[in-house]
């Protein structure tokens, strides 16, 4: 097989608020890594965000390239953090390069804005959902111990 020239593509998930949720769900393996840095103020800071996309975008050699959001809960970041996500990726992303949008949320927050700016940016929405209501609410709590 001759060797290639262009960069392969790949994929990452970025985590802007590292294991930190909005929810306390008895099942979450997320929730002992949260306690680990609970000391620590671990949201993606505009520098880290603006380096992260540059190098990214930079680094794939494909016409599409995946941006895929993550946690804990991302959308705890607000929507503001996730308008400067669009503006760097249009400041770095290569010409003839197609951006696909997805994040991974458990939806609490989710309002009329958030859904019209994930339509406007053609975003892949995954909802988590953990079975019917009677298996999915039992185990689905805040912080502050109430049914989501």
């Amino acid at each position: 097989m001759p060797p290639t020239t262009s960069t392969p593509s790949f994929h990452l998930l970025a985590k802007p608020t590292g294991a930190v949720c909005n929810l306390n769900c008895s099942y979450c393996f997320y929730l002992a890594k949260e306690r680990l840095y609970s000391k620590s103020h671990l949201q993606m800071t505009d520098e880290v965000l603006k380096s992260y996309l540059r190098q990214y975008l930079s680094a794939h050699g494909a016409s599409h390239i995946t941006i895929a959001w993550q946690g804990g809960e991302p959308t705890l970041m607000g929507l503001a953090f996730f308008r400067d996500v669009i503006a760097y990726e249009q400041k770095y992303t290569p010409p003839h390069t197609v951006i696909e949008r997805t994040i991974q949320t458990n939806g609490t927050l989710l309002n009329e804005e958030w859904c019209a700016f994930f339509r406007e940016h053609n975003y892949l929405v995954g909802l988590s959902l953990d079975g019917p209501r009677e298996l999915h609410d039992v185990h689905r709590i805040d912080k502050a111990g109430h049914d989501c």
